[in-house]
């Protein structure tokens, strides 16, 4: 990687980090109930065999999934566009010497307008600024099948 000297307009992304960087854990709250909900729900729980738990810090997430063990983090970000979050998607496997490590298998990207972006590109945002916790909502459950999907990857 390379270091360049920090520009004037990317500094300037940064100014009010304290109180973005707060938006966007609020933001990935209302992320982490609705899809605690969407997991919870009878018809999901039972046929995609997952189970979510959100952990302590309201962000964080234990997956368990006929795939295995999942977590996700969320990590907070700046470029030239401004601040933004990204949840990492781990999956649990071994290593050749049988010791367990974590595979990155997908992210989700939260900007600071409330929309959550599924994948490195493209997909249809959902926004987060609704008040909605309805498990129904397509969008989620759309998301909610994205995951597992993307856990399931080789």
């Amino acid at each position: 990687m390379r270091y360049q000297s920090i520009t004037e307009e990317q500094w300037a992304t940064v100014t009010s980090a304290a109180e973005e960087a707060q938006q966007l854990k609020i933001y990935a709250v209302g992320l982490t109930k609705r899809l605690k909900a969407l997991f919870d729900d009878e018809h999901p729980k039972k046929s995609w065999g997952v189970t979510f738990e959100m952990l302590e810090d309201g962000t964080s997430w234990r997956i368990e999934s006929p795939f295995g063990i999942a977590r996700a983090h969320l990590r907070i970000f700046t470029n030239e566009a401004g601040m933004y979050a990204k949840y990492v998607i781990e999956r649990q496997g071994k290593n050749p010497k049988d010791e367990p490590i974590w595979q990155q298998v997908w992210a989700l990207h939260v900007t600071l307008q409330g929309m959550v972006h599924p994948g490195e590109e493209g997909g249809e945002p959902i926004n987060l600024r609704t008040s909605s916790l309805n498990h129904s909502d397509d969008a989620m459950v759309h998301l909610g099948l994205s995951l597992l999907y993307a856990l399931g990857q080789e």
